[in-house]
């Protein structure tokens, strides 16, 4: 994907916390008065604005380790944001960047690293151990919420290098407790993508799409959100994802239960066998066969061969039956999309279900996850046999 369209399009970020960061690292602190002329660094790559907010336009962009002079103390972006901005020059431009994304300077080493005084630090959620300080960089380990480590006072951008079995090791500086205080947004940690989602330059759904990212990815968060996005650290670089397809990365992924005809029951395999030979019929709203249905009709008909009455409406059979989770899912229950629900589906075992899901493509079968991926939101499922 043009590597992430040249490293995320160097990374857009001009977005900044709503809440309060305490800083690891010298991370700067949202509202903390920056002196003019104090030298900081960018801990990733940055939007340079022309003024202080993501609605100025960008005049150009700071490399991630690259240092800055504070022209002037952090002013308040857009409170709809709910940002800092600092007003700064680089490479002979003046201009805004996020102060979030700023580190203090500390005692540089050339490197783009600081160094402060060592310690103890406890990991606050499930972190990755990393040879170097990034994402690009390969896992050693996972240590598990509540590990102590020993970090050795050399920080580079948002990452802590540790002393760890021998080696210096990094942490992604979030993710630690330093000195017994929380050194991060409560917003802070990991989460796993439920679906295959565009990367985004911004939190809104008309921002450029920077990539793609896999489902099931487990990927660092910034903490920051917008109303339906979600900050992400991926590759070494910022992008935006939609919130409401990720779960905390302590969430197990749906694992769907395998099952073969001779498993099912007799009223299991007729519903079965009733859908899958609609396969290929005509959608027409309101129809229930014989050769054509909208998606309540496929399944109240199906229904209709075990003796089971079901209302025409996908809302109302909703309302029927008894929940079951996703990862519980059995041969012959009734999937439900959308919130209100407007759609049904019938789970037929494997991960497949099979649908009347619209004029142009008719009855369907297909894989859950995919029409997730599609953009069907998962709503529940019923069961009415066993």
């Amino acid at each position: 994907m043009n590597s992430i369209v040249h490293r995320i399009k160097a990374s857009v970020v001009g977005i900044a916390l709503a809440s309060t960061l305490v800083g690891v690292g010298g991370v700067i602190a949202v509202g903390t008065a920056i002196a003019a002329s104090q030298t900081m660094v960018a801990s990733v790559t940055l939007n340079l604005r022309s003024g202080p907010g993501t609605n100025y336009s960008i005049i150009g962009y700071v490399d991630a380790g690259a240092t800055v002079t504070a022209t002037g103390s952090a002013v308040s972006g857009p409170s709809s944001v709910g940002s800092t901005w600092t007003p700064v020059t680089y490479n002979g431009k003046s201009g805004y960047v996020a102060t979030v994304y700023l580190t203090s300077s500390g005692a540089d080493d050339g490197s783009g690293t600081t160094t402060d005084a060592t310690g103890d630090a406890v990991t606050n959620t499930s972190v990755n151990v990393r040879t170097g300080p990034g994402t690009s960089y390969s896992i050693v380990t996972q240590l598990a919420s509540g590990t102590a480590v020993q970090t050795t006072g050399v920080t580079s951008g948002n990452w802590t290098q540790i002393s760890f079995e021998g080696a210096d090791r990094w942490l992604f500086s979030a993710y630690i407790t330093v000195g017994g205080s929380d050194s991060s947004s409560s917003t802070f940690g990991q989460v796993r993508t439920t679906a295959n989602l565009y990367l985004r330059e911004e939190g809104y759904l008309g921002a450029t799409i920077l990539g793609t990212l896999p489902a099931d990815s487990i990927v660092d968060v910034t903490g920051e959100t917008t109303d339906a996005y979600t900050q992400i650290l991926y590759q070494g670089q910022t992008a935006w994802i939609a919130s409401k397809y990720t779960v905390p990365a302590t969430a197990a992924p749906i694992v769907y239960s395998t099952s073969s005809s001779s498993g099912l029951t007799s009223a299991q395999k007729t519903l079965v066998d009733y859908v899958k030979s609609k396969v290929g019929d005509a959608y027409v709203w309101g129809a229930a066969g014989p050769n054509s249905f909208d998606c309540s009709g496929l399944t109240m008909m199906a229904y209709k061969q075990v003796g089971i009455s079901l209302p025409h409406h996908a809302a109302d059979q909703a309302t029927l039956g008894t929940a079951v989770s996703r990862a519980n899912l059995k041969a012959g229950d009734l999937i439900f999309w959308y919130s209100p629900v407007s759609h049904v589906s019938m789970y037929v075992g494997n991960g497949i279900m099979v649908h009347a899901r619209n004029s142009t493509v008719g009855v369907v079968e297909q894989s859950v996850d995919s029409y997730i991926n599609m953009g069907g939101s998962y709503a529940g499922a019923r069961r009415f046999v066993s």
